[in-house]
């Protein structure tokens, strides 16, 4: 770890000021690895991604000067509470569906960095990644014990009556039983294979803690509460013991065990942080942590999901639906399946609107959405020509994206022909939602009226 840091609070979809000598070292052909910063119009600007984490120049070194490594900490440009959201998105009965497309797609919702050293931070630093760790950590022991717990060859003793195992330990025998009359017994050592070992009680000491940080956000969410629950069953062999740093050099994950490397990885990360007590506005004592692990959150994703869910909250379930996530909407009839699709044209077999309103009478779209982490105020012809082609295929009259802001609330396009595009013979009415914190149902609502 290096001897302190020097941070940078910066926003997403920002330009950055570049007056300062360390940015010209910053790696631009791995964007991925420095929360998404590229070039664009002869300048440096940020993406769609927040967190807390290190810049990497091109050799894949952390930028430091005098000792001490540049901590960018970037939140959002738009108000947008990533953790609010983040809860919202985790209580979504569509949230597997969600993570199973990302995983297809080699996407993610957010990444944590164990593989690097913690950061401390200064102790106001404003931060509920404690919930990521938490969450990410129950993601991979749940992984890790549906494909099995680790087994340890150990020697065990024991004096038995009146059967055998293994084979007699003589000279304890003698001392333990012979020499006191118990013919009846036998001292035996044997070998035996046991899920006690360090690994096991290592993962079994993170679930723990990570339990009790869950447990006070998400304590109603039965995928989670279920996961928590499959793990501690499977590890209910195993002993509950503190864990000190020198119990990591005992461990031995190699070959058939390599799965476990990266789950013991992230148990030392959780199980390393030091938390500090704070008086928080109320008047209560609370506790914080003092390290923090690298991590980035994808807020274009998680902005999509996030939309999804509050519309699913807000309209009305005797009235409107919403199709599920990730439906194919196939150009051609009676397509369902993408190989049965027509070979050899241009035009792609099927598109894939981030949101369709159904009615629930009828069960056909009513209303098509685009959810876009971006400013309202940049048309782009991709956009455009995306949302156009949703309404060709859905034959909606009603469409309209989806912006982040601070304060809820809606657009509606003025237009010379009875207050509507004349795209077909149906005309189509254009909206555009600015999605707030606040989460004004009424505002949202009217969208639909």
């Amino acid at each position: 770890m290096a001897k302190g840091i020097i941070p940078h609070s910066l926003k997403d979809w920002t330009q950055i000021n570049e007056n300062e000598s360390f940015w010209g070292k910053i790696n631009l052909q791995r964007p991925e690895d420095n929360f998404g910063i590229h070039q664009y119009n002869n300048g440096l600007w940020t993406s769609g991604m927040i967190g807390v984490g290190r810049v990497f120049d091109i050799d894949g070194l952390p930028i430091q000067d005098n000792g001490k490594e540049h901590i960018l900490m970037v939140s959002s440009t738009y108000g947008m509470d990533p953790w609010k959201m983040l809860e919202k998105v985790l209580k979504d009965d569509e949230y597997d569906a969600y993570t199973e497309e990302l995983d297809k797609a080699n996407k993610f919702l957010f990444r944590i960095f164990y593989d690097q050293p913690v950061i401390q931070l200064e102790q106001d630093s404003n931060s509920d990644a404690e919930i990521l760790y938490a969450l990410s950590f129950l993601n991979a022991c749940y992984s890790l014990c549906k494909k099995g717990l680790k087994k340890s060859l150990i020697y065990k003793n024991e004096n038995y009556t009146a059967k055998l195992r293994g084979k007699i330990d003589v000279s304890k025998n003698m001392k333990h039983n012979t020499a006191r009359g118990r013919s009846d017994k036998f001292y035996c050592k044997y070998v035996d294979f046991t899920e006690d070992n360090i690994e096991n009680k290592i993962i079994k000491a993170a679930l723990q803690k990570c339990k009790a940080t869950l447990k006070q956000r998400f304590q109603d969410i039965a995928s989670i509460s279920n996961r928590v629950g499959f793990c501690q069953n499977i590890l209910r062999h195993v002993s509950s013991t503190r864990i000190t740093n020198s119990d990591f050099n005992a461990v031995a994950v190699s070959g058939l065990y390599s799965y476990y490397k990266p789950v013991i990885q992230q148990s030392r990360a959780i199980l390393g942080q030091k938390l500090y007590n704070y008086i928080k506005n109320d008047g209560s004592t609370a506790k914080k942590s003092v390290y923090t692990i690298p991590y980035v959150i994808n807020m274009e994703t998680l902005f999509e999901f996030y939309t999804r869910t509050i519309l699913k909250e807000i309209l009305p379930a005797d009235e409107y639906c919403l199709e599920k996530y990730s439906q194919k909407l196939f150009l051609q009839n009676g397509v369902a399946k993408t190989e049965d699709s027509e070979k050899g044209i241009h035009l792609m077999s099927y598109c894939i609107p981030d949101i369709i309103i159904c009615n629930v009478n009828t069960g056909k779209p009513s209303m098509v959405i685009d959810a876009k982490y971006k400013p309202d105020n940049r048309p782009l012809r991709s956009d455009s020509h995306q949302l156009l082609s949703y309404v060709l295929l859905t034959g909606v009259q009603k469409c309209g994206f989806i912006f982040p802001g601070e304060i809820t609330k809606l657009k509606k396009m003025e237009s010379t022909n009875s207050e509507a595009l004349p795209l077909s013979a149906k005309p189509v009415q254009y909206y555009e939602l600015i999605m707030g914190n606040d989460n004004n149902a009424a505002e949202i609502y009217k969208a639909l009226l």
